[in-house]
């Protein structure tokens, strides 16, 4: 006890919280001021971690919600805590003010006490009403995130990458999506109260492990991911080893995108649903997407070198009538000669790009193919 009251710093410390006189009547009641205290330094701590993944736009508000709601590690947790600490805050100070009505603290010798915790309770006020008109305005807003989410924090997470998605989508990201969707990506629906949105989805075998990693960094820089390495997933069935007599199970590798209720347009565009059954379909529109990186990550994903000719390009999923469409767009936006041809399932066609063709597409997809795809341009690159 000697150095609590000989030291400057703690002096203060024990005059407060240890010495401190209390009057015997003291009760419960007196709690309610250490409580509020309690719920703001709450609604502070967990504002700053929420407003590092957050951006206070009406088009990106519901998306950053759900995105801390789904993607953001306790994200869920820290959201929670927020909106009820800020109940309970209101609840506590009124609580407070009552007790101090109560017991009658707005009189003397307490008047200087009483002014001062009022004078309080009208600048929180204020900071609720003023405050956020101003931020508005003079928008305060964008540059409070950008400050805290490039923190040099421990908790902030860069991989995060909320803040860069602020404004219009990336036009090479938009290419690369769209273009997948004629190949190895799918959308998942994710139903909400107020509307739906979408979550777009890429699996690649553990073989093209090299190109599933570029392509989840690639969408990581973006924005569009909060991963930087896709994530590594079991198959429900496996394969009969015959020779061990053992079932080796099966991997691969996925890749998933934040959910979005304003890509819902790419979704809707792409799926139909036929007596209840749904079917994919190429959006008409799709010809202002196939880009270079586009066409290079379609290629990459779904080409196949053919031996002494050009390349095919699986699809699968199409009607002839679809490929075709797809074949002249190839023609009238690259000048690209291909044909539409059977795979040797029924109902399953590819369209088979002309040896001739092959410098004029090598110029044009070459600056975004990655090493380990290069072998399907053998003896073109």
């Amino acid at each position: 006890m000697r150095i609590l009251k000989t030291n400057p710093i703690l002096t203060i410390f024990n005059s407060y919280m240890v010495d401190s006189p209390q009057p015997s009547s003291i009760s419960y009641l007196y709690n309610f001021g250490s409580l509020a205290g309690l719920c703001l330094v709450s609604q502070l701590l967990s504002g700053i971690l929420l407003a590092m993944s957050y951006a206070g736009t009406a088009d990106l508000a519901f998306n950053m919600t759900e995105h801390i709601m789904r993607d953001v590690n306790y994200g869920w947790l820290l959201r929670y805590v927020h909106s009820n600490m800020a109940s309970f805050f209101f609840i506590v100070i009124y609580s407070h003010i009552s007790r101090g009505l109560y017991y009658g603290s707005y009189r003397s010798p307490r008047i200087g006490v009483w002014v001062i915790g009022t004078i309080i309770f009208f600048l929180m006020m204020a900071t609720k009403i003023v405050w956020p008109k101003w931020m508005l305005k003079n928008n305060i807003n964008y540059y409070y995130v950008y400050f805290i989410s490039n923190l040099p924090m421990f908790f902030n997470k860069p991989r995060i990458n909320g803040f860069y998605r602020i404004g219009p989508h990336n036009m090479d990201a938009l290419s690369v999506l769209i273009c997948g969707m004629l190949g190895d990506w799918w959308g998942d629906v994710i139903k909400g109260q107020h509307g739906d949105s979408v979550r777009f989805n890429i699996e690649q075998s553990i073989s093209n492990s090299a190109y599933i990693h570029y392509l989840t960094n690639l969408f990581f820089n973006w924005g569009y991911s909060s991963y930087v390495i896709p994530k590594l997933v079991k198959k429900s069935e496996g394969v009969q080893d015959k020779r061990l007599n053992i079932i080796i199970n099966r991997y691969n590798y996925r890749l998933t995108l934040f959910t979005y209720s304003n890509l819902m347009w790419i979704y809707d565009s792409f799926y139909k649903n036929n007596n209840g059954r749904v079917i994919k379909k190429v959006p008409v529109w799709i010809a202002d997407y196939i880009t270079p990186i586009g066409l290079a990550h379609w290629i990459m994903q779904d080409g196949s070198r053919q031996k002494n000719e050009g390349i095919n390009i699986a699809l699968n999923s199409f009607r002839k009538e679809e490929c075709q469409f797809l074949s002249q767009i190839l023609s009238k936006k690259y000048k690209l000669k291909s044909t539409v041809v059977k795979t040797g399932q029924p109902n399953q066609w590819r369209i088979s790009i002309w040896k001739e063709s092959m410098p004029t597409l090598i110029l044009i997809v070459k600056p975004y193919i990655i090493d380990e795809m290069k072998y399907k341009f053998i003896g073109y690159i």
